[in-house]
């Protein structure tokens, strides 16, 4: 009897807080999170317990290699990564949830102090302009000056990046 009123009161108050809470089980399109910024990667950071993608952009992969142009070639990923970390890494930031991408992780604007950290990635040259056009004409800009990627003797768009790691196996 005891173990039937125990499942009674444990679903009791499982509905209570679903009524409450409602089903989300994290922020959703249009909530902002707040909170410090760890940086997973040159576009992802984790923010309050949540994995967040930068929107609007893509930036090398950890593994991923570009060459100077007095020819050495460097990690181009694991760059970009301690260019981030050096930028927000350990701040206070805000993100703007605008979706979720097909690996949970939330897809959001960045902001730091004010400022919008997608568009710092891309007007550095950091990141290219991807998935629309929120950072086309910042993109532009950074190629006609050559900054970051975009000075470099080779480097590569991220998406084909993966694409031919995927090939290769």
């Amino acid at each position: 009897m005891m173990e039937v009123l125990a499942v009674i009161a444990a679903v009791i108050i499982a509905l209570v807080l679903l009524a409450l809470h409602g089903n989300r089980v994290g922020p959703s399109c249009g909530d902002t999170l707040a909170g410090k910024a760890y940086v997973t990667d040159g576009d992802g950071i984790r923010v309050g317990g949540y994995e967040v993608r930068l929107a609007g952009l893509d930036a090398p992969e950890w593994d991923q290699w570009a060459q100077h142009q007095d020819g050495d070639w460097f990690q181009h990923g694991k760059w970009v990564k301690s260019e981030l970390i050096r930028a927000i890494g350990g701040k206070h930031v805000h993100v703007t949830v605008h979706d979720c991408d097909r690996y949970g992780r939330l897809i959001g604007t960045v902001t730091c102090n004010g400022h919008d950290v997608g568009e710092w990635l891309v007007e550095h040259g950091y990141a290219i302009a991807a998935y629309g056009d929120q950072y086309r004409l910042i993109e532009t800009e950074a190629r006609r000056a050559g900054r970051g990627m975009w000075g470099h003797a080779t480097s590569f768009d991220p998406r084909s990046w993966r694409q031919r790691r995927k090939m290769d196996g």
